[in-house]
């Protein structure tokens, strides 16, 4: 009913496969715009009482340098699963199962490793709050950025939440054009 014929022969649906690509990207995507945009974070200069300035980078908040990190390495692997997604072919029960395996290592660490980024920035806006905040009326866009790297680490720790949801829903469409002969 919901694949689509071909000589004859019923197609089986491969709309989860198509929306768990597509989840990956984006987890990717999100992942390493998180941490490109930390690593760009304009420095801010702080400056106090009797002239004492104070030049602050994300460098300066370990929180924040664990994002940078985690967020790349996420970002990599993801990379790597969907590279392992498209080369494990239509045959998946009788190809290999070393992809299949990894598949799920890597689902599994780039979960933890976008979690535990996100987590280790929430905690530095808070511990860090008004350092961070300083930075607002301060000349650069440093505390726009910590927020922004926050907010793209959350989504891209959802989108790999949804990913791995996603290719265990069977979803009855298909994405692929069947061909017109």
């Amino acid at each position: 009913m919901y694949g689509s014929r071909c000589n004859g022969t019923m197609d089986t649906p491969n709309g989860s496969k198509a929306v768990t690509l597509l989840l990956r990207l984006s987890t990717m995507a999100l992942a390493l715009t998180s941490a490109v945009v930390m690593a760009t974070a304009s420095e801010c200069t702080i400056y106090g009482l009797h002239g004492a300035k104070a030049t602050v980078t994300f460098k300066d908040y370990p929180p924040l340098v664990y994002l940078v990190g985690f967020n790349i390495t996420a970002g990599i692997l993801e990379a790597v699963a969907v590279y392992l997604q498209l080369g494990k072919g239509d045959d998946e029960e009788e190809g290999p199962k070393l992809p299949r395996i990894l598949l799920v290592v890597f689902d599994v660490a780039v979960q933890s490793l976008l979690s535990l980024s996100t987590g280790a920035v929430f905690a530095a806006v808070v511990a860090y709050g008004p350092q961070i905040s300083a930075c607002a009326g301060a000349a650069g866009r440093f505390c726009e950025q910590v927020h922004r790297s926050k907010l793209l680490s959350f989504a891209a720790g959802t989108s790999a939440g949804l990913a791995a949801v996603a290719k265990d829903v069977p979803l009855p469409f298909s994405v692929w054009p069947a061909s017109s002969d």
